[in-house]
């Protein structure tokens, strides 16, 4: 793994400890490192070392975006803005979405606020896209029609009438996992949520849960690399979103097995 190199953002507030985290199994696997700052809402990349080595990054929705955009889909940067959509996973994964076709539909703020809903009607409303240009919660109809008069920019991304999001009907989910999957396999995971409330642990992994997700990933997968979500909600699995790998929270998995599977996957190519 001589040919590769993470290209690792530094400053990254919410998951600052994941920068020495993985800059060390780095150093583990004999693989080099560079750190970055990254200027947040900016569409500037910060210069780092660009020579034969296959450069793989890690860092906040901003760079994975500026990168995709400017870069012309880099080998180390593992996203596709056609594949990471929900309208996409919605057709190729059906009801075994969470928020799967037959409860829910990708519309945008302008045509779903001209619906005729009671204002205290309870949706969960989210992106289509895989931009974290909002955080994905379950709000009124009122509040969701109020986000139209209050427009944010959030990691470089404007949201305008036109965006498209995805609404469905609100679920009761007991736990929910993040999976971090190379070629179709599952390297490590991590639950993130329970019962409504962050909560990381590494160990409470079922491998029934890990089944699923490598089920699915023989019907289908948005790109070699991913991150997958799952839910368990009464008593089932369900898919509740994909991510890139690149810029996706790291919480209680295994950084030293991500570090080691991707690069030996990118090494390899």
């Amino acid at each position: 793994m001589k040919n590769i190199r993470w290209i690792v953002q530094n400053n990254l507030s919410a998951e600052g400890g994941d920068y020495d985290k993985i800059t060390q199994a780095c150093k583990d696997f004999g693989i080099e490192s560079e750190g970055i700052q990254v200027i947040p809402f900016s569409p500037d990349i910060p210069e780092f070392t660009k020579d034969d080595k296959i450069n793989i990054y890690y860092g906040a929705t901003t760079l994975m975006y500026n990168m995709y955009n400017q870069f012309n889909k880099p080998t180390g940067l593992f996203f596709d803005e056609e594949t990471f959509s929900m309208e996409n996973y919605n057709k190729v994964w059906g009801d075994y979405m969470l928020n799967g076709p037959s409860d829910s539909k990708v519309t945008t703020f302008k045509e779903f606020g001209e619906e005729n809903h009671p204002d205290d009607t309870l949706f969960f409303c989210r992106p289509d896209a895989d931009d974290k240009s909002f955080c994905g919660d379950v709000r009124t109809f009122a509040e969701i029609k109020g986000m139209l008069s209050n427009m944010t920019i959030a990691d470089n991304v404007i949201l305008n009438e036109d965006t498209k999001i995805l609404v469905s009907t609100p679920y009761n989910i007991t736990k929910e996992w993040r999976n971090f999957i190379v070629d179709g396999k599952v390297v490590t995971s991590s639950m993130y949520r329970k019962n409504f409330k962050l909560n990381k642990d590494g160990k409470d992994i079922p491998a029934d849960m890990i089944k699923f997700v490598e089920d699915r990933c023989k019907e289908y997968m948005p790109h070699k690399i991913f991150a997958m979500d799952i839910a368990l909600c009464g008593g089932d699995y369900y898919i509740i979103e994909c991510g890139c790998m690149n810029s996706v929270g790291l919480y209680a998995s295994n950084i030293s097995e991500i570090v080691k599977e991707v690069s030996k996957y990118i090494s390899n190519l």
